[in-house]
């Protein structure tokens, strides 16, 4: 199934043409958001009134855009932004304060961009007079005849039973998922995962019904397949159920003779260091920067340690932890990248940005990943505190320095690990 077949497969300009005739005279806002380069672009002048100004920081930031959503709404509007850095098709109504003391219904549309790779194209409109029509949308009935649909692996695990109720022809294809070979014990199908990571996965769906991370599955020939994973908690019939949605990671890249090398001067450098920070003040000061921050991942944990030098990280301590979903890491891991730039931060749509980047000042970034057996495990995070400082040319000699770095890490962060 192509990315666009909830649409028809209609090419952007049908779509936009096709929204109008539907939409007719509801008041609708149409963005496209680049999930590589983390930024927002409006494609229409719609304004929803009480709303002019808040609509542009409610599509960038989830956390700040809870301060207009009903909080009934909030987990909604979560939802849309994770399916949004999934690059998923959303459906979704909120509402939210206007500025004019009235709740506003709004609706929420979104798809990836048919044409534009790594880019999600959105419609938001006031729907506030046909909110009874909106809350009529539908159920779930047929989730396991619609699964066929997708072309990734798919299966539906009921929980009183253990068994999978429904598995797709890809499911059956990579993993065995067969819902006439009897029961499927979870902690046997995932028990490349550990007991603290699994637990995890069903604490939040316990309370917030639903999840995405990795989780590695054994495949038919009995390898270990690390994938991207949607988990959706639902009730039907009486009975609780978990939707799977997996989407296998490719092989890593092989690339070892386009490996960036180690700086033997950096390398000189940094050896004398005999902290993190002292690493880091290394690279400042040979990439003439405003901040260099390093970045520890986490995945199995849920999230990123940092720690940074220069003058806008001042305040920022020794290994602060923050939310894997959202961060500089996740995109990485989701889209394959080696590296991330981010030319404005004032356009941004990450979480982290908001969060992190945003209120210490730094307008872009250029982040370079660490990749220890196919695994992300560090980044490390160029910034300044003008837009566009950096520039795809910029590449080539910040990898070197990350890559001096990566080769003198290991002797500094093995007692730190087990603080952190």
């Amino acid at each position: 199934m192509g990315e666009s077949s909830d649409f028809g497969g209609l090419p952007y300009e049908r779509l936009l043409r096709v929204l109008s005739t539907e939409v007719g005279a509801v008041p609708a806002m149409v963005w496209r958001a680049d999930l590589v380069k983390n930024e927002i672009s409006f494609l229409t002048d719609h304004t929803i009134p009480g709303l002019e100004d808040s609509i542009p920081r409610l599509l960038q930031d989830q956390a700040g855009g809870d301060a207009i959503l009903a909080k009934q709404d909030r987990a909604a509007f979560a939802r849309f932004h994770d399916r949004l850095r999934q690059r998923q098709p959303v459906s979704e109504v909120f509402r939210a304060h206007g500025g004019d003391g009235l709740m506003r219904w709004l609706y929420i549309l979104g798809m990836p961009d048919p044409e534009m790779t790594f880019c999600y194209l959105g419609l938001l409109a006031d729907c506030t007079g046909l909110a009874n029509g909106i809350l009529q949308r539908g159920n779930e009935t047929g989730l396991a005849l619609h699964i066929e649909l997708f072309d990734n692996p798919v299966f539906i695990v009921d929980l009183g039973t253990r068994r999978v109720s429904a598995a797709n022809a890809a499911a059956r294809a990579a993993f065995g998922l067969d819902p006439d070979n009897g029961a499927i014990d979870l902690a046997r199908l995932f028990a490349a995962n550990s007991d603290v990571y699994l637990r995890d996965i069903y604490e939040r769906l316990l309370f917030t019904r639903a999840w995405n991370g990795l989780l590695t599955i054994h495949d038919t020939e009995g390898r270990a397949c690390v994938c991207m994973s949607r988990v959706r908690a639902y009730d039907r019939d009486g009975g609780s159920q978990l939707w799977f949605s997996l989407n296998p990671r490719p092989a890593p890249k092989s690339a070892a003779a386009a490996t960036p090398q180690p700086l033997p001067g950096v390398a000189r450098r940094l050896a004398a260091a005999t902290d993190v920070r002292g690493l880091l003040r290394v690279l400042l000061g040979e990439a003439r920067v405003d901040a260099v921050m390093l970045s520890r991942i986490f995945i199995g944990e849920g999230r990123v340690a940092v720690t940074g030098v220069g003058t806008p990280f001042e305040s920022v301590n020794d290994n602060d932890s923050h939310p894997y979903t959202g961060s500089i890491a996740e995109n990485i891991v989701l889209f394959d990248l080696d590296h991330v730039l981010v030319a404005d931060t004032g356009k941004s749509i990450k979480p982290i940005d908001w969060a992190l980047f945003i209120p210490k000042g730094i307008r872009s970034y250029l982040a370079l990943p660490h990749f220890v057996d196919g695994i992300l495990h560090d980044v490390a995070i160029f910034c300044a505190t003008r837009p566009r400082a950096f520039s795809d040319t910029d590449i080539a000699p910040y990898a070197a320095l990350a890559a001096s770095l990566w080769a003198e890490l290991p002797r500094l962060t093995d007692t730190a690990a087990t603080e952190a």
